[in-house]
C-alpha cells in the first residue's frame, strides 16, 4: 500500500529536503506541498491524501487554525505536526486541535517516516517534550481555549474572531439568527469574555488569528 502524502512547510529548503526523503520510500507518494495554511487547506481537500505533514508556524494562517479548519471540512484527515518546538504546550495545542501525530524536526529520517507509518494507519504518535521542565507554560497549566468548544462553537468563534456579525454568521453557517446569537453566548461563557473585543485578543494571545 502506497501511503500519499501533502506537506506544508513556508521554508522551501526544508519542504524540498522532506519531499526528497520521502520520495525515495517506495511505498510512500508525495502528491502536494504549499507553503502556508489557507493552502494546504486547498491541497488537501483536492487531493484527499492519506496522512499530512504539516508545520506549526506558517503565514496566512497558523498550523493550529489550519488543523481545525481543516477537520472541520475532512474530519478523516490524519494529521502529523512536524515542529521545531519540544515544549510541552506544543504538543498538548496540536493533539487537542485533532492531529494524532507529533514529530521533532530535529528527529531522523528513519523515526519521521516510520511515524508517517504509524499515522497512516491510524495510531497515535506524541512524544515527550524534552523542554517539559523548563517550559513555563508546562508548569502553569497551558489551555488551548478552542479545545473546550464544540466543533459548531468553533466554527462561531473563528467567525466572530474574524469580524463577523451574528447575522452574517447566520447566514455563513445556514442557521437562524437566534442560533447564532446563543452560540456566541456560549461561547463567551465558556471563554469568560464579554464581548467580541475581548473574545478577539483572547484568540490573538492564544495564536489562533489569521
Amino acid at each position: 500500500m502506497t501511503i500519499s502524502i501533502v506537506i506544508a512547510d513556508d521554508h522551501v529548503l526544508m519542504r524540498q529536503g522532506l519531499i526528497q526523503v520521502l520520495s525515495a520510500e517506495k511505498d510512500i507518494n508525495v502528491i502536494g506541498q504549499c507553503g502556508d495554511g489557507i493552502e494546504l487547506i486547498k491541497q488537501v481537500l483536492k487531493l484527499s491524501p492519506d496522512v499530512v505533514v504539516m508545520d506549526i508556524s506558517m503565514p496566512r494562517m497558523s498550523g493550529l487554525v489550519a488543523i481545525d479548519k481543516l477537520l472541520a471540512q475532512r474530519p478523516q484527515s490524519r494529521i502529523l505536526v512536524l515542529s521545531m518546538h519540544d515544549e510541552l504546550e506544543y504538543v498538548e495545542a496540536m493533539r487537542d486541535a485533532g492531529a494524532i501525530g507529533y514529530v521533532l524536526k530535529e528527529t531522523s529520517s528513519e523515526e519521521l517516516i516510520a511515524a508517517i507509518k504509524l499515522v497512516a494507519s491510524g495510531k497515535r504518535v506524541f512524544p515527550m517534550p524534552k523542554k517539559e521542565q523548563n517550559s513555563l507554560l508546562a508548569q502553569t497549566k497551558y489551555i488551548n481555549p478552542i479545545t473546550v468548544l464544540t466543533r459548531r462553537e468553533r466554527e462561531v468563534f473563528f467567525l466572530v474572531t474574524a469580524g463577523k456579525t451574528s447575522k452574517k454568521i447566520a447566514e455563513l453557517l445556514d442557521m437562524s439568527l437566534k442560533t447564532a446569537e446563543n452560540h456566541r453566548g456560549s461561547i463567551y461563557k465558556k471563554l469568560q469574555v464579554n464581548s467580541s473585543a475581548e473574545l478577539i485578543r483572547l484568540a490573538g494571545k492564544a495564536g489562533l488569528l489569521e
